[in-house]
């Protein structure tokens, strides 16, 4: 049997009574955005009807029992894993927070000034918490413990969160000598309502190591009291003054610790490249018959450290610790005659080389049309490095047919270049890498080392 409250039967009729329909919202999910169009009542409904499941740790605004309305805003912010640990106890935190100090007021977490505090494995202040600049994952908290510390005849508490006595000590800045006595062990661990006391010794000044010790001792000479102190001289160590003078009250004993060493410098002595020529190989060929090796120069340097300061250096030997080898490249300088075919008939040519090129005419260079040799720049002269190609030689261009080395220029950035000499009616560009055929008679000098 149906009971229903008339409350619940206007809410009913309401519902039967409101046409279905549906409105646009936005959904924004850990910065995410999504239009959506909705016919759910409520912000839990339009979850559910997304499948958007609040974990623990999430946060939705509005509230789920909010009703939806038009162009309304729904954001969720996903909780994520953070873990806490205070004094060795961890716990696993699910929060939106991304703010270390917003993270441990949820965890329910004070932190006091003394406390030392690790976040993702960085120390810093309780102040800078609050202002901390990215998402942390891991929070260490330390409590600080309160430590009496008894010497001087004074007694002096702290709150430190150092492990052991002696860093605690060293943390309230109480200087300890050799010969001091402290209860309880410098490595023994600090514990709750600590008491730590130092028995000095009666003092005697040993600078020694970067410190200074105050010790007693029964002996006579400095050497007694630098027993007495532990303190042990090796090697080329010396004491100011030295060992065996008399013990003065009060006196200040420097130890100047000595040190030598001997590094071995080394320096690069670089290989040449040999080229020899070889009557085996065709002209233009290029064979490494040895490769090369870079030598070394070595030099041997000591050292002499006081007190860990260089107080002199000398060099005690050098020598070639490995002579360098050299590179050898064989090049050839066998001249071979071939045949090419051209449009214009078969051309003998002795070498062949890929060079870039131009052409020029002589309007191009104001009307001068005389070339370095006095001949008239026309079709059929080209221009080139004479240290290459010697003047006189006969070339062949594919595309441009046979020239006369007749002309030079001014430095290129090509290494190997030709310009191709036209009249002002015929000319035509070139722009390009070709293969160029140096053509018969072979000249009595020849370049047989080209440029790289």
């Amino acid at each position: 049997m149906l009971i229903c409250t008339l409350a619940c039967m206007a809410v009913l009729v309401v519902t039967l009574l409101r046409p279905t329909q549906t409105m646009p919202v936005t959904i924004i999910v850990s910065g995410t955005g999504y239009q959506v169009n909705t016919g759910s009542q409520t912000v839990g409904d339009v979850l559910r009807e997304f499948a958007l499941t609040l974990n623990e740790g999430d946060t939705v605004s509005p509230m789920p029992e909010t009703v939806v309305s038009e162009q309304m805003v729904i954001q969720v912010e996903r909780a994520r894993a953070v873990t806490v640990t205070v004094d060795g106890a961890a716990q696993s935190i699910q929060t939106v927070f991304t703010n270390p100090s917003d993270i441990l007021k949820r965890a329910g977490v004070t932190v006091g000034e003394k406390d030392r505090i690790v976040v993702d494995g960085t120390e810093t202040e309780a102040l800078d918490l609050l202002v901390w600049p990215v998402p942390v994952t891991t929070i260490q908290i330390q409590r600080a413990i309160a430590v009496r510390i008894e010497a001087d005849g004074r007694t002096i508490v702290v709150e430190t969160t150092a492990r052991t006595v002696g860093e605690a000590l060293f943390e309230a800045g109480v200087t300890l000598y050799l010969a001091d006595t402290v209860t309880p062990g410098l490595n023994d661990a600090i514990v709750p309502d600590q008491v730590v006391r130092v028995v000095r010794s009666n003092p005697i000044s040993i600078v020694v190591d970067g410190v200074t010790l105050e010790s007693r001792t029964q002996g006579s000479t400095v050497m007694d009291a630098l027993i007495g102190a532990g303190v042990v001289l090796t090697g080329l160590d010396y004491a100011i003054p030295d060992e065996m003078s008399p013990l003065v009250a009060g006196m200040s004993v420097r130890v100047i610790r000595v040190s030598e060493k001997v590094e071995v410098e080394q320096a690069v002595i670089p290989f040449e490249t040999v080229y020899q020529p070889d009557n085996t190989l065709a002209l233009d060929q290029k064979v490494v018959i040895q490769e090369g090796q870079n030598g070394v120069q070595q030099t041997n340097i000591r050292i002499r450290y006081e007190n860990g300061v260089e107080v002199s250096r000398g060099a005690e030997e050098s020598g070639v610790a490995r002579a360098p080898i050299n590179r050898v490249v064989a090049y050839g300088t066998a001249i071979v005659l071939r045949v090419l075919d051209t449009p214009e008939g078969p051309k003998e040519y002795w070498r062949v080389l890929r060079m870039y090129t131009t052409s020029y005419h002589p309007a191009a260079l104001g009307g001068d049309n005389i070339t370095a040799t006095g001949k008239v720049l026309t079709k059929g002269i080209v221009g080139i490095d004479p240290k290459i190609i010697p003047y006189g030689t006969q070339v062949y261009v594919p595309g441009y047919g046979v020239g006369v080395a007749a002309d030079t220029g001014g430095p290129r950035k090509f290494k190997l270049w030709i310009d191709l000499g036209y009249d002002d009616e015929n000319w035509v560009s070139w722009s390009k890498y070709t293969d160029v055929y140096l053509l018969t008679p072979v000249p009595p000098n020849i370049v047989y080392m080209l440029p790289e």
